[in-house]
């Protein structure tokens, strides 16, 4: 079986279109200078922003200072387009995720956690040099 290039791998995962593709391929790599997928989240910059006082610990919104702009909102884009045309009976695990996902917590944050899973994704594609496979629901 012939192995395809990263950037079409990548263009199988939900949101992401060529130039995103290009994007996060430009950004992570060949993925190897990241020792995971949180590192790779991180350097990107959807990460959120975390206020500690007193032995208190509290996460709000995504640190917009660091990591690569133009990817960030390419990404959150791609999200938003997702998350948008959601249909209402979900025919995969990460539909059913972010239906529910966008029941609690609404549509912006949950474009950025797609964003947040879908770096990480594209981080383990590109260093395991894998393809993408859809969890379906059972019917």
């Amino acid at each position: 079986m012939k192995q395809s290039q990263p950037c079409q791998r990548l263009i199988e995962l939900e949101g992401v279109g060529e130039v995103c593709a290009a994007m996060l391929f430009c950004s992570l790599g060949d993925g190897k200078g990241f020792k995971n997928g949180r590192q790779a989240f991180a350097y990107v910059g959807v990460t959120p922003k975390q206020f500690s006082s007193g032995g208190k610990v509290s996460m709000k919104g995504i640190d917009k200072v660091g990591g690569n702009k133009e990817l960030r909102a390419a990404l959150y884009l791609g999200a938003l387009s997702f998350v948008i045309s959601l249909p209402d009976k979900p025919k995969t695990t990460k539909q059913a995720w972010l239906i529910s996902l966008v029941q609690r917590v609404g549509i912006k944050r949950a474009c950025i956690a797609m964003a947040n899973k879908t770096v990480r994704t594209a981080w383990a594609l590109i260093a395991t040099e894998k393809q993408y496979q859809k969890t379906l629901l059972p019917c």
